[in-house]
């Protein structure tokens, strides 16, 4: 356990189940200063560090007497920060402005939180560059990228290809595939998924990018563009949500047919009556959205699951989308994404989506908005 003063509160950070070196915990307590600078908050608060889920907890939760717990399970990354910011942001909506706790998915206090949480740590990693060495050299993925690189960077610049290595995982939108092209062969063939991956997807990136930057609209947070869409033009709203669709859509998708378990079942089978009836209910909404769109399992601001589609690359996230919420799953219903293999059985591609989805992912989005 160790304390930090701050003006007018003391800050307790505790370690549970989780250990911190000294670079990481001078480094929790000068973002706090930099936090408490900005919403600077009267009370004493105790942040604790959990190195293992506690009961339904993801990457952070905060409780009146408590103070804010945040999940390390073993990563060091910007999300950690992000969280640490999340929650302090409600303790402030709390404490200082005296505001009555909203729903976790929407509303007032949900928003601004997320919203402030990102452009607060933009703002803190444009001041403390020394960042990068305490929080992308410790996440394993990216330390087994720079080793599988070290004959690379025996032959030329290392800082220079490290720290262009970095600023590509900085980027909006950039998302590696979590498998190879030939994994989901009986879902979409190989060659639908490396043109969908690295023609589609990562043009929906590019295009993104360029267009932030030739309106000059600053250093933005995926998120923060799609929950605000209706402030930018086509362009961005187009490309923003196709970046943000497919950045989730990868990640629930699975090699290995999985099987809907814990919290996520629950749920479906409170709000649907079963398994069957959600999935009998996701196809025919996806059988009938005419042209291109996603088909969506969402969170409401009531905590209800519910089936949408939306047209195009939107998102039920976005603040232009009437009875929207989180998407816990998403099908891509584009031509591209199946065409090769399926030519007009749409019908059929969506069938075999289901023994492609990765449910533990699925279940942790469902978690970390319902768990606050």
């Amino acid at each position: 356990m160790f304390k930090e003063y701050l003006s007018l509160m003391n800050v307790t950070f505790k370690n549970i189940k989780c250990k911190l070196n000294t670079k990481q915990k001078n480094l929790f307590k000068d973002f706090c200063k930099f936090l408490q600078k900005n919403y600077g908050l009267k009370d004493d608060l105790i942040i604790s560090f959990v190195g293992e889920r506690i009961g339904k907890m993801t990457t952070g939760s905060q409780h009146v007497k408590k103070g804010i717990k945040i999940l390390i399970n073993n990563r060091m990354n910007r999300d950690i920060l992000r969280t640490m910011a999340h929650e302090w942001i409600h303790v402030y909506q709390r404490n200082v402005l005296g505001r009555e706790r909203g729903p976790d998915i929407g509303g007032k206090n949900e928003n601004e939180a997320n919203a402030l949480a990102g452009s607060l740590l933009k703002k803190f990693e444009s001041k403390n560059p020394n960042m990068d060495g305490i929080i992308y050299e410790e996440v394993k993925p990216i330390q087994n990228k720079i080793n599988l690189l070290q004959e690379q960077i025996l032959l030329i610049d290392g800082e220079k290809l490290r720290n262009e290595f970095i600023n590509e995982m900085k980027k909006i939108g950039i998302e590696k595939l979590p498998y190879s092209y030939s994994s989901l062969r009986n879902f979409v063939d190989p060659k639908t998924m490396n043109i969908h991956y690295n023609k589609h997807y990562k043009g929906y990136v590019k295009k993104l990018n360029d267009a932030l930057s030739d309106k000059k609209y600053g250093d933005l947070e995926l998120e923060e563009i799609i929950l605000s869409v209706s402030k930018y033009d086509d362009v961005v709203r187009n490309n923003a949500g196709g970046a943000f669709n497919h950045a989730l859509f990868w990640k629930m998708l699975s090699p290995k047919k999985q099987v809907p378990k814990k919290e996520i079942l629950e749920k479906i089978n409170k709000d649907f009556g079963n398994i069957k009836k959600m999935k009998d209910e996701f196809n025919e909404e996806s059988k009938k959205r005419f042209g291109s769109g996603w088909c969506w399992l969402i969170i409401t601001k009531n905590k209800k699951l519910k089936i949408i589609s939306t047209p195009n690359q939107d998102n039920p996230l976005m603040n232009i989308i009437k009875g929207g919420g989180y998407p816990v799953l998403g099908l891509d219903l584009w031509e591209h994404a199946y065409y090769l293999k399926y030519q007009n059985k749409r019908d059929e591609y969506i069938k075999n989506f289901w023994n492609h989805v990765n449910w533990d992912f699925v279940n942790e989005l469902f978690l970390s908005r319902i768990d606050n």
